[in-house]
């Protein structure tokens, strides 16, 4: 294909996107991704296009998308999108089985997972002090990170808690996001926070972020994985992500 028609199509995808990464137009058009990425120099030159880290997006994109910058307060956040948090709450609980070694990250979808939990022969790690009450509550045995707490989040940060974490290997993992982006991927307001998620995922073999529909296209400031790094389980697929991430829809019986 000549240069012209690849920018052309370029384009339609970006249109019809919103945003596109530069690897999957490499295999899309079978050529190397320095080639691409000299396809969105050009475009970006023309104002066709955004360039951004990993790919591109359409030059009113930024008008779809929502910017999290700022921690909301715990129990705020605990009563937003209630309903389809205990959805996927629910389908998270059913993955916890006998046996397991889990992480349990500092985010309410995260502490709506142990209303129902079924008893089960595991152990549970958390950086929030306010699940492992919970957890214990229920008689499972829970340890906690410790390190200093940001009342904001109920969560324990820190190289204290990275160090923790050093100690552990974890069967399987759930996290919170603010924020689920094709190019930005998994993010976070706060670059400590995220360094905790970051290393809690190192040491967890399956990793997966609980989300609610909702969450699809905000960004917030810090990255802290890949959509590639984690299944998302949420109320309701988007088909725009299919290519791109693992996706458990909690609406639907297994």
């Amino acid at each position: 294909m000549l240069q012209d028609s690849r920018l052309n199509e370029i384009l339609k995808l970006v249109d019809q996107k919103g945003a596109v990464r530069v690897d999957e137009l490499a295999k899309l058009f079978n050529i190397s991704e320095s080639t691409i990425r000299r396809d969105l120099i050009e475009l970006s030159k023309q104002n066709k296009l955004i360039k951004v880290h990993g790919g591109a997006t359409a030059t009113n994109y930024a008008g779809n998308i929502t910017f999290d910058r700022v921690d909301k307060d715990y129990f705020f956040r605990e009563n937003l999108e209630k309903e389809k948090k205990e959805l996927i709450a629910r389908k998270a609980a059913s993955l916890i089985k006998d046996g397991a070694s889990v992480y349990l990250d500092a985010s309410t979808s995260v502490a709506s997972v142990i209303d129902y939990l079924k008893p089960v022969d595991a152990y549970f790690v958390t950086n929030s002090p306010l699940i492992a009450k919970k957890l214990a509550m229920k008689n499972f045995k829970v340890f906690v990170t410790g390190g200093e707490l940001k009342l904001t989040t109920d969560a324990y940060t820190g190289g204290f808690a990275i160090e923790f974490l050093n100690k552990f290997n974890f069967s399987i993992g759930l996290f919170g996001t603010n924020g689920i982006h094709r190019t930005a991927n998994f993010t976070t307001p706060d670059p400590v926070e995220a360094s905790i998620k970051r290393k809690a995922m190192e040491r967890t073999y399956k990793s997966y972020i609980l989300a609610d529909s909702s969450k699809f296209n905000n960004v917030a400031s810090v990255t802290f994985a890949n959509l590639s790094e984690a299944t998302l389980i949420t109320d309701c697929i988007r088909e725009d992500y299919r290519d791109i991430l693992k996706m458990i829809d909690a609406s639907k019986e297994d």
